[in-house]
């Protein structure tokens, strides 16, 4: 920088020196001294504009990220200032950052999303764990609005009157409707997916061959077996052998005979006729019966006269092959609980009709509901689940159970027909009709 400074004084003093020694030459050295002066003065400006660059490179080396600007203005500065810059971003150059950066934020990115980036997302209802849902219960506001309109509480009405053969559905079409009030209530339903298991001796015919007996093996017990269980839910009976309970005994029935007396003729193999009823006569005639020649008895048709029938139960082999069989019962059992309100409505009409599912819980073994917004619904399902303890934890497994809220929409329609006030229920997502005043029925419908 020293160098540069000289060398742009330097001139300038040498050139003050000469004009100030040239007023006192003559005209000839004047000219001389004027002709250095210039030189001197043009060498200085060509030198000014070297030093001008030199510096403007030195700041662009000394701030490589920074626009750096020239210190002087010049054509080629000023044609880059007017050009529009190449990128959006405020560096020259491009904006990726260096590589070394790039793959610590990827594997930054990648431990804090754990699903291919998309964090923030709600996981599927697959990969929730056990015993957590997506369910939500709606606002409590959203309870107590109307699920049906003017037109839906008539057409109800309509289509109930339609299905009764002494109702008139002129009062129902031409009714004048004065208010709808929403009755929406709860019901609670629990299902208990249970697992019984018990053993009965079954016997059947032995044919021979070999008997799988306890000498092979020890019998498992019979919650040892494994098997497939059915779907969740569903009712479902399984008949299994159990192994190593294989054993020969001789037939109860026949005491291993094979065969038993027979019960008809009692062994003798003869059956009283009854063409002479035993007597062995004719009735019109002294002549002796046809049918038993006279003896009075017959040849018993059961046994063939032989005294003896084969055993069913062992089919005639004197032996039975004895052995244990497991049944496994699945059963989906269910207690339901609806809030009663007391509106004048029978709330066992509920049992008809679907509402809205507004919870769901579902795991090995439920717990009973805490705060619902339903003081009731809470030990509705403390009531039911201790009910289903007491009655399966005995004798049977608890596979699954699952516990549901549903609101069920009911709304309560008044109308006017006739000057007379009367009302009706539209309750269920089927929009069913309950009414004991219907203006319009005929006397066949009252008996």
């Amino acid at each position: 920088m020293l160098q540069i400074l000289r060398a742009l004084i330097l001139p300038s003093m040498i050139n003050a020196v000469y004009l100030k020694e040239g007023l006192r030459l003559s005209s000839e050295r004047r000219i001389k001294h004027m002709m250095v002066s210039a030189f001197l003065l043009q060498s200085g400006m060509l030198i000014i504009m070297i030093a001008a660059h030199i510096v403007k490179r030195h700041m662009v080396m000394l701030v490589p990220l920074e626009k750096a600007s020239c210190p002087l203005p010049c054509m080629s500065c000023t044609f880059k200032e007017d050009a529009p810059a190449p990128y959006s971003s405020p560096h020259e150059g491009p904006s990726t950052p260096r590589l070394e950066l790039m793959d610590t934020a990827t594997e930054d990115e990648g431990e804090d999303s754990g699903d291919c980036g998309n964090k923030g997302l709600p996981p599927r209802a697959d990969q929730l764990p056990e015993g957590e849902h997506n369910d939500s219960i709606p606002l409590q506001t959203e309870w107590s609005i109307l699920s049906i309109s003017e037109h839906v509480a008539r057409e109800a009405l309509v289509q109930y009157t339609a299905n009764k053969c002494c109702y008139r559905i002129a009062p129902a079409k031409r009714m004048v409707v004065q208010n709808l009030t929403p009755l929406n209530t709860f019901r609670y339903h629990l299902q208990t997916f249970t697992e019984t298991r018990e053993t009965f001796p079954v016997s059947e015919p032995y044919n021979g061959g070999f008997v799988d007996s306890s000498d092979v093996a020890p019998a498992p017990a019979p919650w040892e077996i494994e098997v497939d269980a059915p779907p969740l839910f569903t009712d479902c009976e399984m008949h299994i052998p159990v192994p190593h309970t294989y054993s020969v005994q001789d037939c109860p029935n026949c005491q291993g005979r094979g065969k038993n007396q027979c019960h008809s003729c009692s062994g003798s193999g003869k059956r009283r006729c009854t063409a002479c009823n035993g007597t062995g006569w004719q009735d019109t005639s002294n002549q002796s019966c046809l049918f038993c020649s006279g003896s009075g008895k017959r040849r018993c048709s059961n046994c063939h006269g032989g005294g003896w029938q084969k055993c069913i139960r062992c089919s005639g082999k004197g032996l039975l092959l004895y052995h244990s069989e497991l049944t496994i019962t699945w059963k989906n059992s269910v207690a339901e609980y609806v809030v009663d309100k007391n509106f004048g409505f029978p709330i066992y009409h509920l049992q008809e009709v679907t509402g809205k599912e507004i919870f769901s819980d579902e795991n090995q073994v439920v717990y009973p509901l805490v705060n619902f917004p339903e003081p009731t619904i809470d030990r509705g399902s403390e009531s039911c689940i201790a009910q289903h303890q007491m009655q399966f934890a005995s004798h049977s497994h608890i596979l699954r159970q699952k516990q549901t809220i549903e609101l069920i929409p009911l709304t309560k329609v008044e109308y006017e027909w006739r000057g007379k006030v009367y009302s009706f229920y539209v309750f269920g997502n089927e929009n069913k009709v309950y009414t004991e005043d219907y203006p319009a029925k005929c006397c066949c419908s009252v008996m």
